[in-house]
């Protein structure tokens, strides 16, 4: 019997094995808002997911981004991402993911995220640590903030709100080495964990954009706080995670940037 880990592992290589053999190809593209879209791969990603948490794990819940599903609150909840960057893939832009997590009664207990295009898998249990293609990762051990990568990204109603997303980038701009805008969430928490990057911020992320990246990128020595610093949770209005030595400077740069609407 396989342990919850190599179901999430398998799982996700099932629908990163489907979005890869697409990528760069035609197929049906669907809009969910205006700059939000949904392909037929999303939904064929999302369908070889299921079939392996079906076969390996038939009584536990599951919640994904194109077919919903339970709270992520209570019960064992595979929470799933088919594809963490669509507009790239959509691009043939190579940076997206397939991203698994594990939940127990709200806390996470498994993860695996693949990065399609690269066939990196990135994974990690709680207190077993975190690993990329099976060697074990830590998060970097940058501690100057002016000398830290970071990462950011925005939600979907961003071109409605612009006005109230842009004075953080400023504040990154002004407080560390360089920031970049790479557009899969999953994978910015896993190069978090590897140390690609040093610190990395989000708004309104979903529950699946997260369950998996939190994971691996604590268990790799990473800090992950919602916008104030404190703990993380699945519905926070935002995410900050960094290496420990820029955290704190991470969330006091942008704390005085957060829009009024998204401040709890």
């Amino acid at each position: 019997m396989l342990n919850d880990l190599e179901v999430a592992t398998l799982a996700a290589e099932a629908g990163a094995e489907i979005a890869r053999s697409a990528f760069n190809s035609t197929y049906v593209t669907e809009f969910k808002g205006e700059v939000n879209p949904v392909t037929a791969i999303d939904h064929a990603a999302e369908a070889a997911v299921f079939a392996v948490l079906a076969e390996h794990r038939p009584n536990d819940g599951v919640l994904a981004e194109e077919s919903g599903g339970v709270s992520w609150e209570k019960g064992r909840v595979w929470i799933v991402d088919p594809i963490d960057g669509t507009v790239n893939f959509l691009h043939g832009f190579p940076h997206s993911s397939v991203s698994v997590g594990l939940w127990e009664d709200g806390s996470p207990i498994a993860g695996t995220i693949v990065d399609i295009s690269h066939n990196e898998v990135f994974s990690a249990t709680r207190e077993g640590g975190a690993y990329l293609n099976g060697c074990p990762i830590h998060s970097s051990g940058i501690s100057v903030p002016i000398r830290a990568l970071v990462c950011t990204g925005f939600p979907y109603d961003r071109n409605e709100r612009a006005e109230d997303y842009l004075p953080a980038i400023g504040a990154l701009l002004r407080n560390f080495q360089g920031v970049r805008r790479l557009g899969s969430a999953a994978l910015d928490l896993a190069w978090i964990a590897c140390g690609r990057l040093d610190g990395y911020f989000e708004y309104l992320l979903h529950p699946w954009d997260a369950a998996a990246g939190l994971l691996i990128a604590t268990e790799a020595g990473a800090l992950v706080s919602d916008l104030q610093g404190r703990p993380y949770r699945l519905d926070s209005k935002g995410i900050v995670a960094a290496t420990p030595g820029i955290h704190e400077a991470l969330v006091s740069a942008i704390s005085p940037e957060i829009p009024a609407r998204l401040r709890d």
